[in-house]
């Protein structure tokens, strides 16, 4: 078996299927099934890419188009974070036994400290921060791990406080509405019998972790928190690669309207694009660190049981940065073909333009010959003159015409 059948996602082998296709721009895509992915995040319908092209070239206005706004994430701000009421649960689990409650109270949770059961207290929205702040002196939390708990733009880290980890991490999610990448912090705090997980907004990818402690599936309830911590962290990458799919989708439908269609706002999706995968990028590298960390920390926080998995993990964040850097590629390739193509029609217009002045420049010398203002100049009394310079000028023409046909110059 897999290892990671216990978490319900893999095949007997462990590894995510593999579908491989060609795009209309001759571009290969690459993509790993995923059950998170899901039909939510699959795209396949125009409707989708006009939608979303839409929101490209609308949510923003050139003014700003500037740093972090140039990419189609959505991070909330400081007022909606106060509009998110603070809401701790707890699920206190071993072997045997699991009971849940949400605390009102937060010195309910000194009780626990002792318990040898493991707690694993969620916390949901950071407006309360006196009640966040008694959680910290609850569980003996450094006030810089409290600070960075309440900063909600952090880059992806582990630290080591003795006592307990500290890791942070970005949770992605497409929102299938508006066409953005929505982006909330992860914290996560593994002690000895208790972990803290703590985000902005209401609503996570921990339902199936869960599920799994209430009906005792798997070996979650016979492992210690640096498990639970693992089991969070893969769920928030299996995010990771449902977000990817939605960016190599719209890649995909990018490169079938850039093949007959030469718009250029179409490039300024393209742009869009990458910085989208910029910030992938960001979020997904450091956090690779961050597990390989966990992998060789010298701690007793993390059970030698528990390393496979970490390994596992790191594995799977290495292919989302592989696919990341390979749709980079593909973008790259998207833009370069379509500069060429633009390059190329100039080009034409421009051996147009040549034609025709290769072809009136002798006329011109005709028209000007016969122009001066000499009164002695053949045929300029002859009642054929004008005939004869016509017939000059057409003859002109078409041996000209001849002779860019042959060279194959038109």
């Amino acid at each position: 078996m897999g290892l990671r059948n216990d978490m319900g996602r893999r095949d007997d082998t462990g590894r995510r299927d593999t579908a491989v296709h060609r795009t209309a721009g001759g571009a290969l895509i690459m993509r790993a099934g995923s059950p998170r992915t899901g039909a939510a995040a699959r795209f396949a319908e125009p409707a989708d890419f006009d939608r979303m092209q839409a929101c490209y070239l609308n949510c923003w206005t050139p003014n700003q188009l500037t740093g972090s706004q140039q990419t189609t994430v959505q991070q909330a701000g400081t007022s909606d974070r106060a509009a998110v009421p603070t809401r701790i649960h707890v699920i206190d689990y071993d072997e045997s036994h699991v009971a849940e409650r949400v605390i009102d109270d937060v010195p309910e949770l000194a009780a626990l400290s002792g318990s040898p059961s493991i707690a694993w207290i969620n916390v949901e929205g950071l407006s309360d921060r006196p009640r966040i702040e008694a959680l910290a002196r609850t569980v003996r939390l450094h006030t810089l791990t409290l600070e960075d708990i309440l900063n909600g733009d952090l880059r992806p880290k582990l630290e080591d406080y003795g006592d307990y980890l500290f890791v942070t991490a970005k949770m992605l999610e497409v929102d299938q509405v508006s066409q953005r990448i929505v982006v909330d912090q992860l914290s996560l705090v593994l002690g000895a019998s208790f972990v803290i997980s703590a985000q902005e907004h209401p609503g996570d990818p921990f339902d199936p972790v869960r599920s799994r402690i209430r009906t005792a599936a798997g070996r979650i309830r016979r492992s210690g928190p640096d498990y639970l911590v693992y089991a969070l962290l893969d769920l928030t990458v299996d995010q990771y690669f449902a977000v990817v799919d939605w960016i190599g989708d719209r890649i995909e439908h990018l490169d079938e309207q850039m093949a007959g269609n030469e718009r250029p706002e179409l490039l300024r999706v393209l742009y869009q694009l990458k910085r989208d995968l910029i910030f992938l990028r960001r979020a997904v590298n450091p956090l690779r660190d961050v597990v390989a960390g966990l992998r060789h920390a010298e701690t007793d926080k993390i059970r030698e049981s528990t390393t496979p998995y970490l390994r596992d993990l790191f594995e799977h964040l290495v292919q989302v940065s592989e696919r990341i850097d390979t749709y980079r590629d593909l973008l790259a390739g998207v833009q370069d073909m379509y500069v060429s193509r633009m390059s190329n029609r100039t080009n034409t217009v421009m051996k147009i333009i040549a034609v025709f002045s290769s072809i009136f420049l002798p006329l011109n010398f005709i028209t000007g010959v016969f122009g001066m203002n000499f009164e002695f100049m053949p045929l300029l009394h002859s009642h054929w003159g004008v005939l004869a310079a016509f017939g000059c000028m057409l003859v002109v023409v078409l041996v000209m015409l001849g002779y860019f046909r042959r060279r194959r110059w038109i």
